[in-house]
């Protein structure tokens, strides 16, 4: 047809008149918009229902163009025809025996183009559609629907790519009939096409089979058309897996039978010999089209496992793991010899499909019906053999975690059984023909993942299994011995064991008893390897003497400790302490730095705790020593902290431990020693000692860092030393005067004397202006550059104060006493402001904000003794009041100003409670809480003080806090929010807080003197309103204004309903009186309002002059240009 094909070539003869609206409507349907298609297609049935005696020729017309239109070699405009033919078809009485006869005439091919010949089958394939959407199959004759289905079978074979679509349009059609219709409509004149044998089939045939002897098993009937009960039985496995795998293009990989098949095999007792003998074995090399079709198969199939779980060990086959490994590693051979397209990345592509598969195979291994014997064989497939040891760094996934998690005691010890011959080397890796001994690289990995097993839930109970493996562990990574004899191990495997065996202890433990065994234990044992000579010797080499006579003290000390029966918590603290310490001797030299320090700081403090409860034997009991005697207490916190100060996660978590079980010990002193680290200000930081005695070291170190950096400068590094260090002690501002200083010269000698200005002649004035400049400029030289030492340093000062966060956690989770809470609030708060001036402590940031967070939810104290309203009050003060604090750093901490001034008054609710209990109800009744007092003020200043710097929100908590002050307040909102001086915006705000109010009290309903004081409020709120709105006092307000108003006064209606609280107040007034403000703008006397517009006009050009001249008095006037500037931009 070619040319001819296209949509213009269908012109109206001269007999057949068309109109214009329908050629244009023809148009549209070649958009590429959707809703233009909609449009024409909808025109030109319209044009058609109207009628006409020539409606019959234009319709005639209109089906010939549409029928051959969808045989066109332009596919974007197939859809808008089609639509169109559908909804003709039935809309207008046109038989099937048309529409026959205008295929064979418009669609055929006139040339031998093979994509013509596609083109037209395709538009056969459309119209056969149309008949079968539009529901004349079901009414033409039996000869007719052969025909057409014929006609159908025989274009969906013209070319490959049409039998897919053909056989979904043909199920399509099939899925609307019921069992009687299939069986005369279509099955009898298509039944003899799948007469044959199942190699002959296409896949397109084959899941039309699958999915219409699903539908209508009676019917279609397996045995007589293939010679089998079912399509996946055995005997046809091997040759539907070898269609599937042969042939495949990419766009053939989207096919349905894929997924079909995958579903059905799932559930199939053939599925291990689908997948071990069909698929697997056509996977020998690299086809990315093939194994895409396997990875796709395999994701849906474990998907769809329901009761055969216990085969998922053997999907993982060999040659197919194989080459799903290749691919993560970036071995893709195959993509370098096949011509890829410009969208196509077969690395993408495999990895995105492949990562869906691991995610569907950890999935399968969660269900309940997976035991653990099946886990473990999947991580041995997975670990060892098709897969590898190092399989989560080669496919970065955390799968291998996810299925070990999961495992019972049993798995555990399984597995690491099998780890354990790898790091030992007593097991051999064997695969294939290949035998050898596990590498170095093997060997780390197998240690981590023993690290990972010891501290399992399952095995959290199993002390012989930890130490079992803990000990294996200690001998690799602090003696390079192996657990049976004396073989050395290298340098790199030591260091990695030596960690792991570390990260044993990161897992919590189940009780403290159970951890001082462990760690006695292993102290046992590391003093049985050091009795060998050789093991001595080598570790006396490795480390100085002093750790070797710090490992006997410990022993030593523990000993004693040990002969204690029974033994208190502290006795176990000190313990737990020691042991944890000791083991840290043989680890970096930073940790056995502060392992030998708080050793002997622990031995003292120990020692000293033991004389001073001999001494209070008789006089106290055991457990309240600390109210007499604190010190040793404060010396532990401070080995605490100095501990916490070195990074690691194990130490950590042991101070978080011990901390638990001192908790009752804890004194105001020792809180206050953890706060001081955290406060910025603070004078007694207990670390601040130390941190000067250990800047040499620390700078040797980054100096050794640097040291390439700074081979330039070493020929004025003697000359500058000295200066160096005297800046360092320079302050900020002083550095700026001195620079100031030199730039002036001899003008500036004096700090006394001043230069004039008129005096300076223009050329030492514009000397004077570039040495200033030179000044300014050296300054700020460097002021926004960080070395890489002040990011360590803050990096380092950041974790710590997170890990002493941790601490006050702790503590935080029991009942303490008022005046301790009550001191947490300003170093805390210091510590979020210091946060705030630099983003490199947004991690501390946030977490000094939960630790407020929680601070702030504490409702119940263990006492309040020697808290008084007026302590209360000072902190109050100290919260609200700006201070130094910038405006920025004021509205950045707000939110927290707010949690705490709540805080504050849940306190004086507790005091209240005891106070009022010993007043008279008289004195109850007149008193006024200093603290309303201070909310008042602050309420106040917030309508009335534009500098007033307090958050809408801050107000806003305090109001729907249950506490009776609120109704001491209100009357403060009141009286503002009618208060003509007071500016619109803060007027709204003030009707929010209201509304905010009345919305809090649905909570808590007030009865007695609260509800007294509610009736007061609310009719002092009725005559301020009705005395506002009806005098002549000139009450200006916005439309918004009368819009809250009018929701305050509903909301209040709403609350005395819902509570049945009789009100004095008739809500129906005002929202009449209201109502008649509610579009005005003013609310001004009858006179202001009759005041003509001119002498208003007159009055503001007036005031404006007058302002004029004011500014010119006193120098404010601005220049001519910039006022030019100024109008030119509003225009």
């Amino acid at each position: 047809m070619g040319e001819e094909m296209e949509v213009d070539a269908v012109k109206p003869t001269k007999d057949v008149k068309v109109t214009s609206s329908v050629l244009d409507a023809f148009d549209l349907l070649k958009a590429s918009d959707k809703d233009a298609k909609l449009n024409g297609g909808a025109k030109i049935i319209s044009r058609l229902q109207q009628g006409g005696e020539e409606n019959g020729k234009e319709l005639g017309y209109v089906l010939k163009r549409l029928v051959r239109s969808l045989g066109a070699n332009v596919p974007e405009i197939r859809t808008g025809y089609f639509a169109t033919l559908v909804t003709l078809l039935k809309k207008f009485q046109v038989t099937v025996a048309q529409l026959l006869g205008l295929i064979k005439q418009e669609l055929h091919p006139n040339g031998s183009s093979k994509s013509e010949v596609g083109d037209v089958a395709l538009g056969q394939i459309l119209v056969c559609c149309a008949i079968f959407r539009s529901g004349h199959m079901l009414s033409c004759s039996e000869e007719e629907q052969k025909e057409i289905l014929q006609l159908f079978l025989k274009a969906s074979s013209k070319k490959s790519y049409l039998g897919t679509a053909a056989y979904l349009i043909l199920l399509d059609f099939i899925n609307g009939l019921n069992e009687d219709q299939f069986s005369t409509i279509v099955w009898p004149h298509i039944k003899q096409e799948f007469k044959k044998e199942l190699k002959e089939h296409s896949l397109d045939s084959l899941y039309f089979l699958m999915v219409v002897s699903d539908k209508f098993p009676e019917k279609v009937k397996l045995r007589k058309l293939l010679g089998a009960t079912e399509i996946l039985c055995e005997d046809n496995i091997h040759a539907i897996c070898e269609k599937l795998m042969s042939g495949i293009d990419y766009n053939s990989l989207s096919h349905p039978i894929f997924k079909e098949i995958s579903i059905r095999i799932a559930r199939s007792p053939h599925l291990v010999l689908f997948w071990t003998s069909g698929i697997d074995s056509q996977l020998v090399k690299h086809n990315r089209n093939r194994e895409l079709a396997a990875v796709n198969m395999l994701t849906t199939i474990l998907n769809n496992l329901k009761d055969n779980v216990e085969v998922i060990p053997e999907l993982i086959s060999k040659n197919f793991f194989k080459l799903f490994m290749d691919w993560f590693k970036g071995l893709q051979t195959a993509s370098k010899i096949r011509n890829k397209r410009e969208n196509e990345d077969d690395h993408k592509i495999m990895i995105k499909k492949e990562k869906e598969l691991l995610n569907a195979l950890n999935k399968a291994l969660k269900s309940e019906k997976v035991v653990s014997k099946v886990r473990v064989e999947v991580l041995k497939k997975l670990l060892f053999d098709p897969g590898e040891l190092n399989f989560t760094e080669i496919t970065g996934t955390s799968i291998v975690k996810s299925i070990i998690a999961d495992l019972d005691k049993d798995g555990v010890k399984k597995l690491a059984k099998k780890f354990k011959g790898i790091l030992s080397n007593t097991d051999k890796f064997v695969r294939g023909d290949v035998e050898r001994n596990w590498f170095n690289n093997e060997r780390m990995r197998a240690a981590e993942l023993i690290s990972y097993l010891v501290s399992h839930d399952a095995v959290k109970d199993d002390t012989d299994f930890k130490l079992t493996h803990m000990k294996l562990l200690m001998c690799f990574g602090f003696f390079k011995i192996s657990s049976g004899d004396n073989g050395t191990v290298s340098s790199d495997l030591s260091t990695c064991t030596k960690s792991c065996f570390y990260r044993c202890f990161t897992s919590r433990f189940t009780n403290v008893d159970s951890l001082v065994e462990v760690l006695s234990s292993l102290t046992d044992f590391i003093n049985g390897i050091l009795q060998k000579e050789q093991v001595r010797t080598k570790l006396e080499k490795q480390f100085p003497k002093e750790n070797m006579e710090c490992w006997e003290l410990l022993t030593e000390v523990t000993g004693k400790i040990q002969e204690n029966e029974p033994k208190s918590k502290i006795d176990k603290v000190f313990l737990v302490l020691l042991y944890q310490l000791g083991l840290f001797l043989f680890s970096e030299p930073d940790h056995v730095k502060m392992a030998r320090s708080s050793i002997k700081e622990l031995k003292s403090c120990y020692d000293h705790y033991r004389k001073g409860q001999k001494k209070n034997a008789k006089k106290i009991k055991e457990g309240s020593l600390a109210e007499e005697d604190p010190e040793w207490i404060e010396v532990l916190i401070e080995v605490l902290l100095s501990i916490l100060s070195t990074e690691s996660s194990v130490l950590r978590s042991v101070v978080q431990c011990v901390f638990r079980l001192l908790w009752e010990y804890i004194t105001p002193t020792s809180v206050g020693q953890i706060l001081s680290v955290l406060d910025p200000d603070s004078e007694n930081n207990p670390l601040t000692e130390d941190s000067e005695s250990e800047d040499g070291d620390d700078d040797k170190s980054e100096s050794e860092e640097d040291n390439d950096d700074d081979e330039k400068d070493n020929d004025d590094g003697e000359e500058n030393s000295d200066s160096e260090e005297e800046d360092d002690k320079v302050t900020v501002p002083d550095q700026l005067r001195i620079a100031v200083q030199k730039a002036l010269g001899a003008a500036a000698d004096s700090d006394v004397e001043s230069v004039d200005a008129d005096m300076i002649d223009e050329e030492e004035g514009n000397k004077l202006d570039e040495a200033l400049a030179d000044a300014f400029r050296q300054f700020n030289q460097g002021k926004g550059k960080k070395t890489k030492k002040d990011r360590k340093d803050k990096k380092a000062l950041s974790d710590f104060r997170i890990r002493a966060l941790d601490l006050i956690d702790i503590y935080l989770e029991k009942e303490l006493s008022m005046d301790i809470c009550l001191g947490m609030i300003a170093p805390l708060t210091r510590c979020l402001e210091f946060c705030i001036q630099d983003t490199q402590f947004s991690e501390l940031e946030n977490r000094v904000r939960k630790t407020i967070k929680t601070l702030t939810k504490i409702r119940k104290f263990s006492s309040t003794d020697g808290i008084t309203i007026n302590i209360l009050c000072d902190n109050l003060k100290s919260i609200i009041d700006k201070g130094s604090r910038s405006h920025f750093m004021f509205q950045a901490v707000g939110d927290i100003v707010t949690q705490f001034a709540t805080f504050i008054i849940h306190c004086s609710l507790k005091i209240d409670g005891n106070a009022n209990a010993k007043k008279s109800p008289k004195k109850q009744k007149h008193s006024k809480s200093p603290l309303v007092t201070i909310f008042s003020e602050a309420l106040q200043s917030y309508f009335q003080n534009r500098n007033c710097l307090l958050p809408i929100i801050f107000f806003h908590s305090v109001l729907q806090t249950e506490w009776n002050g609120n109704y001491e307040l209100v009357p403060v909102i009141v009286d503002n929010v009618f208060n003509n001086n007071v500016r619109q915006f803060r007027r709204n705000e003030g009707l929010e807080l209201m509304t905010g109010f009345y919305r809090s009290l649905k909570r808590s309903k007030p009865s007695g003197q609260a509800l007294n004081k509610l009736n007061d409020l609310e009719a002092d709120f009725q005559n301020k309103l009705m005395g506002t709105l009806k005098s002549d006092s000139g009450f200006e307000a916005k439309k918004n204004f009368f819009n809250i108003l009018k929701k305050l006064i509903n909301i209040m209606r709403l609350f005395h309903e819902s509570c049945h609280i009789p009100s004095n107040i008739n809500f129906k007034t005002l929202l009449d009186l209201v109502g008649t403000f509610k579009g005005t703008a003013k609310c001004k006397s009858i006179g202001q309002a009759q005041e003509p517009k001119q002498n208003q006009q007159s009055k503001k050009q007036n005031t404006k002059k007058k302002k004029r001249k004011f500014e010119k008095m006193n120098g404010h006037a601005e220049p001519a240009g910039k006022k030019m500037k100024k109008s030119s931009e509003s225009e």
